[in-house]
């Protein structure tokens, strides 16, 4: 479903797309994406590929982005990399993928 921005669940799901920038790491393409998709009016909880867990509920559209992407690893394993060149980007405050860093 596609809300209005001037609508109450709009704001509902601006607020929750605010709490997994906080809580979930995320690449900068991946932030742009999932910021991208919400701003046009789609639920958080949807996905355009209409990817279903195993329960048959719809994904979130970073986890569809995921799998739709065919992600073998990500910014969720960065405690396997070196302690001196971490993934995270204290400038931006986002994960970075080894091919982003600069």
């Amino acid at each position: 479903m596609i809300y209005s921005k001037d609508s109450y669940e709009y704001e509902i799901n601006v607020f929750a797309l605010q709490e997994m920038e906080e809580c979930v790491p995320m690449t900068l393409k991946e932030r742009q994406a999932v910021r991208t998709w919400v701003s046009k009016g789609h639920e958080l909880e949807s996905n355009p590929w209409h990817y279903v867990d195993s329960d048959g509920y719809e994904l979130n559209y970073l986890q569809a982005y995921r799998i739709h992407y065919g992600y073998c690893s990500g910014p969720w394993d960065y405690w396997k990399g070196s302690d001196s060149n971490p993934l995270w980007d204290e400038r931006d405050n986002c994960f970075r993928t080894k091919d982003e860093r600069f």
